[in-house]
């Protein structure tokens, strides 16, 4: 409760400030401690399914559910006991001269989002957040993690008609969508593609009697509208241009056109393009020839000068192990959804301070990232019953004025910021701390053994991952 609604808290620590904290401040550390033996027992299953079974009563029954994948950083730069840190990419890195890199550890993030049919607010919750280990092949990682949830028997997944999970370009690889494609019936995989891949169109010749049959087509397609294409040679360090064949020389199946408006009012066509049944190529442990997929192009364009708003179109996956069956503009307004992840990623950490716990243990960072998850349910079961609290000054903001005027649940942001109204009027008898009595302490003269120092490491490029990037650029 306090770390929900103590808003000017900036570090763990200061969570003791708050009335609803009746501990000492270092019980964190305590508590930690037994939420990570628990987090990495046998019986790791059995601690989470707990919290599954009060998502139970929170997760609406529908029969598509929408669900979201990303990697996020925990940047740990200046903490040297900690094990295992590792090199993190940056994104957006304002300054040109400073490498887009820092030391930490990667988080993945699976999250349910909550839109119009349930609130116009749009919610997005975390469902499973873990540190990845640093010698682990994140697409791997991130492909259990999906299992995992989609098999809990106290969640509604298994018997929902379908399950959309979206996902950015760097999901788009063998490893993370071919174990989820064929062991679940009702998973359709939303996954925007990188610009300029080869895609292949099932090969339509005949076969002949020598040798493996054949499931590509001779000639790829790039994802792109121009039909030359720069390259560069790294033996002789020359830059050249090469002829492709671009996807738009393929003719596409189905082609739509819709009209929007941004936020700020901007009028927009959004151009839709579709082809079915294309191939991507597989690597030696995952066979892709067998696993066609629907690829989709959207274009948006101003509506007042006809001029396109990005120089790149986009182009979506859609991945089935059934017939896709799925609308293209669903699919488009699916994957622009995502970008809440992006939000909540940000919120995790700027306002639920999940970067700001200071540990020489990885297990309690584990523990902590698995506290700020459950504090965003807590959230979003006291949405509907907090006012709206505002200061005097952000009274005359447009957002506070809308959701003055709406009868619909506040976003989250505005629910934090009134929860501590909410729950100062609860009994805090029940978690009122038991009496005991005082430890004895340390002794005059005793010491404390330094803590090992760790060195950020790289990860080990194996022989197996080799071969498998070398399968991937061919």
């Amino acid at each position: 409760m306090a770390l929900g609604s103590e808003v000017a808290a900036s570090s763990p620590t200061q969570l003791s400030l708050s009335p609803f904290f009746q501990y000492h401040y270092s019980i964190t550390s305590k508590v930690m401690k037994e939420i990570g033996l628990q987090l990495t027992s046998s019986e790791s299953r059995t601690f989470k399914r707990g919290l599954y079974v009060l998502l139970k009563d929170l997760l609406p029954k529908e029969e598509v559910y929408k669900l979201n994948t990303d990697f996020t950083t925990i940047r740990k730069p200046y903490s040297p006991t900690l094990e295992n840190r590792g090199y993190v990419n940056i994104p957006n890195n304002p300054i040109k001269s400073n490498k887009s890199i820092d030391v930490g550890y990667y988080v993945s993030c699976v999250n349910i989002g909550f839109y119009a049919d349930h609130s116009k607010v749009p919610w997005n919750l975390p469902l499973d957040t873990q540190l990845v280990d640093l010698e682990a092949d994140k697409m791997e990682f991130a492909a259990r993690q999906l299992m995992d949830l989609l098999t809990q028997k106290d969640l509604l997944f298994g018997k929902a008609k379908r399950v959309v999970n979206t996902a950015d370009s760097g999901y788009g690889s063998p490893d993370y969508i071919c174990p989820l494609v064929e062991k679940f019936d009702n998973l359709l995989l939303l996954i925007r593609l990188r610009h300029g891949i080869k895609v292949y169109r099932p090969y339509d010749g005949i076969q002949t009697d020598k040798g493996k049959n054949k499931a590509y087509a001779d000639e790829p397609h790039y994802l792109q509208v121009s039909s030359t294409r720069k390259c560069y040679n790294p033996k002789t360090k020359e830059h050249f241009e090469k002829t492709v064949t671009p996807i738009f020389d393929l003719a596409p199946d189905e082609t739509k056109q819709y009209e929007t408006k941004t936020k700020k009012g901007r009028a927009l066509i959004v151009q839709l393009y579709r082809w079915n049944g294309l191939l991507l190529r597989g690597t030696r442990d995952h066979k892709m020839s067998d696993k066609p997929f629907d690829l989709i192009c959207v274009r948006f364009i101003d509506k007042k000068t006809g001029q396109l708003i990005f120089n790149k179109d986009m182009y979506l996956s859609l991945w089935s192990k059934k017939q896709i069956e799925y609308d293209t503009k669903a699919a488009q307004i699916d994957y622009l959804r995502r970008f809440d992840i992006e939000g909540h990623n940000r919120f995790m950490k700027q306002n639920l301070l999940a970067d700001k716990y200071q540990t020489p243990n990885v297990k309690h960072l584990s523990a902590w990232l698995w506290t700020v998850q459950t504090t965003f349910w807590l959230l979003y079961a006291a949405r509907t019953d907090v006012e709206l609290q505002v200061n005097p000054w952000e009274q005359y903001l447009e957002s506070v004025k809308r959701a003055e005027q709406s009868n619909e649940p506040l976003s989250i942001s505005w629910t934090r910021k009134g929860t501590k109204t909410l729950f100062s009027t609860f009994d805090l008898t029940p978690f009122a701390p038991r009496k005991s009595k005082n430890g004895k302490g340390r002794k005059k003269g005793d010491t404390q053994t330094k803590r090992d120092k760790h060195k950020p490491r790289r990860k080990q490029i194996t022989e197996q991952n080799k071969k498998q990037k070398t399968e991937q650029l061919e």
